[in-house]
């Protein structure tokens, strides 16, 4: 296999060598030029000279200079982006000065939407594109991460700030209780955005009302994000080399007690129970354990990507390979990816044109055991970082006597250290996604494409425990092994017939289309309880109970779509969509939905009688349209059982000669009659541009109703039924606001410019569609504790709490009140919400959520000569974080935990003048129920980003262009918020702002170079 691909990849770039050979066979001379544009002071840089017919070309440098050897004959083409194009015939001449002018065509941005582009002054739809420039000085490796604060809707959160963890992406907030995350098209097929290597991006637009996203269909329904890859340009080869490294540090520690104090915290424990102090207290233990220290590292963070692109007026090819590698603040977490990325195009004929992309990933992780899927299953209690915090100070790291030479615990149990560098936790990912396509020009105006994609994700996932003691609570003395490998084949194929024509001030464009999709995914795994050694990670060796599991799913999409667009002088824009999907996941009656939308705007600004000093566009926007979703479990309008389980065989027979026959139970139960979900959207919008677009703004306000929700029903457990039936019960509307405003200048030495944006959107449940119609969730501790809830009439998740009130100061305060019988001086004092005298569930109420009242990011970019600086701020406002992390801090169950430095000050009778509750071994008050006490502001404002660099012009005949910088990401947060980082809201839609003890995020310090020769 693997020889197979360097051949394809050799051939490949034999076929590159090969496009470059143009060269004339002409006596040559040597031609120094240079290129400045009319509307701009001093020279061009990076401007393409290229002579006609053959690839022998070069760039100007940085002051607009060139060089090239060319024949008497020869004839230059000078071209560069947002210019006309200039042939020059070289003649005798050995000296050229050229002047582009501005195109006034190409300075108009295009945008990539649905199956083709269109001008931006054209759209009738809410569409943002990304500043790509502004993404690309963002270090990292994700692209989706990188999204955060750059686009008005779009929200990127961080739900870990563990390497190689996903980022939670929101577009317009959540439009249903189920799936919300966005569809990724990629080069024109659907695909994983996480694989993608930010250096490789050209575009990325995003797709948020219906109109624009209907194109889509059915996974459009929380929006579309497309991402256009570079391609080659016509011109000399370009090298190019972007190289950084960086140190990564956590941005604060968390207060907790040393040795010393954490026995006097003890005694005062127990003494408040009438209770001996524990033995520890008294013991000369010398030891003293910052185990943050122990655990979190300055980690190296390093990536370096290679490219070379070019082409001439039959062909272009971009090729690049990446690298990337950080290590996680946290010892015995990193994560590496290696990319490689193909693009090449062919020009047949003046009416032929095929090309491909080829991206490869692969990617290699090492994780802690935290469970991001599920925010370490609802139970700060399992979160590593919660295990550093509570780790006992009084208990040594190392012991060079032991057998793996971490020390056993005096003081409990536990190695916090020894474990996460024992256990394996590692996945390993490959990632293929390609496609090709054909486009034919059939007549004038109308062209026809086809493309054909398919996306191959394996992955490798091991998680191996070795025999450990580090004492009666902490040990294992039998090693373990589990493994489990997945492949998901993914292939899409799409046919479309494109017409676009010019009628006097009519114009008009239509497309219609047709797709098919199939997805088919296949796990094996297997696991083992005893291995024989520590060293043996094979499940083959063992000798333990074997246990074995699989699945085999496929699901199929089919569809037909249309769009047509028309404008009358540039003024009146129209634009209609319909699509008609097909999906796998519906029963035969229901297996169809239609999706239709239109939208409308009017260019304001060039009606003839409309003249308003200072506007320079003017244009209001209206759509409506429907969209489907079908993101939920395949299969579930069949009734399935369950035979993978030994204990459901029956023995038959009799005694001496019993056979175990298999037995079956039912798991699910059939939703025959589910039908896809669809949200109705109507968005209101306005495009305004001020001082001949030195200024612009965006403004969109859109409201969201989603019917027929697709919702699980509650079942009682006693039932047997593991898999929750869905019905179509549920009702949410989502609304919300959102605008952006740059201002720029870009004459002279100094140039600069300002974009901000901010992002506003809230949720209503009006149905669900069962009993009680709400729910539960937001647990903290062991599944208990539950701290959210979703019902009818609020938000998904609010915070559902018992209010507080202080602390009770004395017993006569206790007994007014009436209502605790087991408080005492010091403990919480809650709050009877409902007046019936008695505290119980009743008394919860709504007290906030963890979505914020509105997002923002502000970008500032300048230049001066060579020089260029970069500010990136990005926060939220509004949103509440309820701090479990706090709360195990907090809470006295035993002897095997540190606390928060917080119980320092907690309440006695001679410290009365405090907010933190008495220490208490027993707790009878229970002082650490949920309640606003451990809610806490998650406002925030982050210096994102802060870069400074120095460019550069041809330093030598080699390099064409160099710049170096310097950077710092995460610089520093403003907020109230006591934990580790306020923006790492978790992955649970259901309990956004619950701090289960999540991988803190970290701050980077950069230095980086670019070069191109």
């Amino acid at each position: 296999m693997k020889k197979n691909i360097l051949k394809t990849l050799g051939s490949v770039l034999l076929v590159l060598i090969l496009i470059q050979l143009g060269l004339p066979a002409q006596a040559q001379s040597l031609i120094k030029g240079t290129v400045t544009a009319s509307d701009e002071e001093g020279g061009l840089p990076g401007v393409s000279i290229l002579e006609k017919g053959t690839s022998n070309g070069t760039v100007t440098d940085f002051d607009g200079n060139f060089s090239l050897n060319v024949g008497s004959e020869a004839t230059l083409v000078i071209s560069y982006i947002g210019y006309t194009t200039q042939d020059v015939t070289v003649g005798n001449q050995t000296s050229i000065s050229v002047v582009l002018d501005p195109d006034v065509e190409t300075l108009e941005e295009i945008v990539v939407i649905g199956y083709g582009t269109q001008k931006k002054a054209e759209l009738s739809s809410a569409v943002s594109s990304v500043d790509v420039d502004n993404l690309q000085k963002l270090p990292g490796a994700n692209v989706a991460g990188m999204l955060q604060g750059q686009v008005a809707g779009v929200t990127s959160t961080t739900g870990s700030g563990a390497p190689g963890s996903a980022p939670v992406i929101r577009v317009r907030g959540m439009g249903t209780i189920g799936n919300n995350d966005p569809l990724f098209v990629i080069d024109g097929i659907p695909g994983d955005i996480s694989s993608i290597n930010p250096n490789d991006i050209e575009s990325i637009n995003v797709l948020k009302d219906a109109a624009a996203a209907t194109i889509y269909g059915s996974r459009a329904s929380n929006g579309v994000v497309v991402v256009t890859t570079k391609r080659g340009k016509v011109g000399p080869p370009v090298v190019s080399l972007n190289a950084y490294m960086g140190v990564s540090s956590i941005n604060k520690k968390i207060d907790v007690l040393n040795r010393d104090q954490n026995n006097q915290v003890s005694t005062a424990a127990f003494a408040a129970e009438g209770l001996d102090p524990l033995p520890y207290t008294t013991l000369p233990i010398t030891t003293d354990t910052d185990w943050q220290d122990e655990m979190f590292r300055n980690g190296v963070e390093q990536k370096y990507d290679l490219g070379i692109s070019g082409g001439n007026e039959f062909a272009n090819y971009n090729f690049s390979i990446g690298f990337y590698d950080k290590e996680g603040t946290i010892i015995a977490s990193d994560y590496n990816r290696y990319n490689l990325r193909m693009n090449v195009d062919f020009k047949l004929s003046d009416r032929i044109t095929i090309g491909q992309t080829i991206s490869y990933a692969r990617s290699e992780r090492n994780r802690l055991g935290e469970d991001e899927s599920s925010d370490n299953g609802g139970n700060a209690g399992l979160s590593p970082v919660l295990q550093i915090l509570e780790s006992m100070p009084h208990n040594a790291v190392y012991d060079p006597n032991s057998p793996n030479g971490y020390a056993e615990a005096v003081v409990s149990s536990g190695n916090v250290v020894g474990l996460n560098n024992l256990i394996t936790d590692k996945s390993t990912v490959d990632n293929l996604q390609a496609n090709i396509y054909l486009e034919a020009k059939i007549i004038e105006g109308l062209k026809f494409r086809t493309r054909f994609g398919v996306n191959m994700y394996s992955e490798d996932q091991v998680y191996h425990v070795p025999t450990y003691t580090f004492g009666p609570q902490s040990a294992n003395d039998k090693a373990s092994l589990w493994e489990l490998r997945s492949k998901t084949s993914e292939w899409v194929w799409n046919n479309v017939l494109d017409y676009s024509k010019t009628f006097g001030d009519h114009t008009v464009s239509a497309l219609v289309g047709v797709s098919a999709e199939e997805r088919v995914y296949k796990s094996t795994g297997g696991s083992n309880n005893e291995l024989p050694s520590n060293k043996l990670m094979a499940l083959s060796a063992g000798i333990g109970d074997a246990n074995s599991f699989g699945s085999n799913v496929t699901r199929t999409i089919s569809s037909a779509f249309g769009q047509f667009n028309y404008s009358y002088g540039d003024k009146y824009l129209i634009q209609a969509s319909i699509r008609r999907d097909g999906s796998s996941r519906f029963g035969e009656d229901n297996r169809y939905g239609v999706f239709p939308s239109v939208s409308l705007g009017w260019r304001v600004s060039s009606e003839d009688f409309f003249n308003v000093p200072g506007i320079s566009n003017l244009k209001p926007r209206f759509s409506i349209g429907k969209l489907g979703n079908q993101n939920i479990d395949d299969y579930l309008f069949l009734a399935r059982v369950s035979s993978n389980n030994s204990a459901l065989n029956y023995p038959l027979g009799g005694e001496a000669s019993q056979v175990p026959n298999i037995g079956t139970i039912s798991r699910t139960l059939a939703s025959y009659d589910i039908k896809w979900e669809e949200s109705t959207t109507r968005n209101f919008g306005l495009d305004l541009g001020l001082l001949e677009d030195q200024v612009t703004l965006t403004f969109d306000y859109f409201h969201t109703e989603t019917s027929d929700m697709l919702v699980g029903v509650p079942v009682p457990a006693t039932s047997g039924i593991t898999v929750t039936p869905v019905t179509n019960g549920g009702q949410l509307v989502n609304k919300g606001w959102e605008m952006a405003v740059t201002y720029k200048k870009v004459k002279g030495d100094f140039q600069y410019n300002i974009t901000g944006n901010i992002t506003s959107n809230n949720n209503e449940v009006t149905q669900l569609g069962f009993a009680d119609e709400s729910f539960t969730n937001g647990h903290v501790i062991y599944d208990t504790h539950p701290t959210t809830r979703t019902e009818v009439g609020r938000s998904i998740g609010e915070f559902y709490l018992f209010k507080t009130d202080g602390l009770f100061q004395n017993q006569g305060e206790i007994d007014a009140h009436g209502i605790q019988p087991n408080a005492q001086p010091g403990d919480i004092k809650f709050v009877d919400v409902n007046d019936d005298g008695e505290l119980n569930d009743d008394d919860r109420t709504y007290v906030g959520s963890g979505i914020p009242d509105f997002e923002y990011g502000l970008t500032f970019n300048a230049s001066y000569k060579n020089f260029d600086f970069s500010l990136f701020f990005q926060g939220s406002q509004g949103n509440q974080v309820y701090n479990g992390t706090k709360v195990f801090l907090y809470r006295r169950q035993g002897d095997d935990k540190n606390f928060s430095a917080d119980l320092l000050n907690a309440w006695t009778p001679s410290n009365t003048n405090t907010s933190v509750p008495r220490v208490s071994m027993l707790d009878a008050n229970q002082n650490i129920r949920p309640s606003d006490y451990f809610m806490e502001n998650g406002s925030y404002l982050r210096l994102k980003n802060v870069q400074l660099g120095y460019s550069f012009g041809e330093i030598t005949k080699m390099f064409s262009s160099a710049r170096v910088y310097v950077a710092a990401e995460n610089l520093f947060t403003i907020t109230g918020y006591d934990g580790y980082d306020p923006g790492n809201t978790g992955y649970q839609q259901f309990s956004r702002g619950v701090d289960v003890g999540l991988y803190p995020l970290s701050r980077n310090l950069i230095m980086g170079v670019q070069l191109k020769f």
